[in-house]
């Protein structure tokens, strides 16, 4: 049975939407989105920013590597860089993956409930991040960092440089 890698991202925005603090985020979603979209063969992307300021996305990637290319090139690279000025620092994680069958559908509740498992049991094959991934065969499994090179919008980081280390990726 064929696999992708559903993953869900979560951060708090310090401001409300419409802010000038955030407004650099919301300028960025329309090109980030875009340059997703050409990673994926079958790309899900949705987005929910509450009145509360929660941003969440929740998307479908082909593969653990695809989506990390993804979060460390291009435009998305350039809005990691700048997210300690649009997000409140958490203490849990911002972001989960997880395996989940070519056809299935994924959820915000069920999506949820995975970050949770993740923040209260650590990684597991149910619930994992870049820092310890596991493979669609629920085995340990290294991310292949340079599997995708070439397939983003922008340079791939190189061993040690900590653009591809970071284990804690944000929009």
């Amino acid at each position: 049975m064929a696999h992708t890698l559903a993953f869900l991202t979560v951060g708090i925005l310090h401001e409300a939407v419409g802010d000038p603090r955030v407004q650099g985020f919301m300028d960025r979603l329309p090109v980030v989105y875009d340059a997703a979209r050409k990673l994926c063969r079958r790309c899900v992307i949705r987005s929910w920013i509450t009145p509360k300021r929660y941003a969440m996305t929740l998307s479908v990637w082909n593969d653990l590597e695809s989506v990390a290319a993804f979060a460390y090139e291009g435009a998305h690279a350039e809005a990691l860089s700048k997210r300690r000025g649009w997000f409140q620092a958490l203490r849990l994680p911002n972001y989960v993956s997880w395996w989940v069958a070519e056809a299935q559908d994924v959820d915000w509740k069920g999506a949820s409930a995975l970050l949770d498992h993740l923040h209260a049991h650590g990684p597991s094959a149910f619930a994992f991040d870049f820092a310890k991934p596991f493979d669609a065969s629920g085995n340990p499994c290294s991310l292949d960092r340079f599997r995708g090179e070439g397939e983003g919008s922008g340079e791939r980081g190189s061993p040690g440089d900590g653009r591809l280390n970071d284990p804690a990726p944000q929009l």
